[in-house]
């Protein structure tokens, strides 16, 4: 058990793309690990279980509610279906996709989309049927509102592409969202 801790501490500090060692980067891990998951991790917690504070205790009575967010937060659904993972595959090329999708397919026409991605990207995305979306609002990133593109599905924590991006009526070519880090998204029905 204390190994699959250890292991699921490597694979979040992977997801969050830094080491996790001082107080200011816990504070990012808790941001981060809401912004992705939609949960929230006090700050005690998440110190304890990095052994921050009463490292004697850092892998004994974690609540398994904990180990679940911290999970889904490195892309797996939960705790139980990260410790199917065999040893040694986080960092394998190759496996199973745990992360959140969205399907345009299972959208409805003026679905609104929340797309966020590092540093401090937010675009909003209103769906107009088929794979095509609209640029709502576009905050800190080179999309523009009206811009068009076309896009059948959008996985968390994955670089998102853009395809046929038209701006202007102009064809500007593909566009990829969040190319190191991948995107986070939220749905709202209009």
């Amino acid at each position: 058990m204390e190994q699959k801790q250890e292991e699921l501490r490597r694979l979040v500090e992977k997801t969050l793309g830094m080491v996790v060692k001082t107080p200011s980067d816990f504070e990012q891990l808790i941001r981060q690990i809401g912004e992705k998951t939609g949960q929230r991790l006090s700050l005690s917690t998440v110190k304890r279980f990095w052994g921050y504070v009463d490292k004697d205790n850092a892998d004994r009575h974690v609540r398994t509610s904990t180990l679940d967010i911290l999970a889904q937060f490195a892309g797996y659904q939960n705790w139980a279906t990260f410790c199917q993972m065999d040893p040694g595959s986080a960092d394998d090329e190759s496996g199973n996709l745990a992360n959140r999708h969205l399907y345009a397919k299972d959208l409805t026409v003026g679905t609104l989309v929340q797309l966020r991605w590092k540093p401090d990207r937010l675009v909003t995305v209103r769906f107009e049927g088929a794979d095509l979306f609209t640029v709502v609002e576009s905050i800190n990133s080179k999309l523009h509102p009206s811009d068009t593109f076309h896009c059948s599905h959008i996985v968390e924590g994955l670089p998102l592409t853009l395809f046929n991006l038209v701006r202007e009526g102009h064809i500007t070519g593909n566009y990829v969202c969040g190319k190191t880090h991948g995107v986070t998204f939220q749905s709202h029905k209009k």
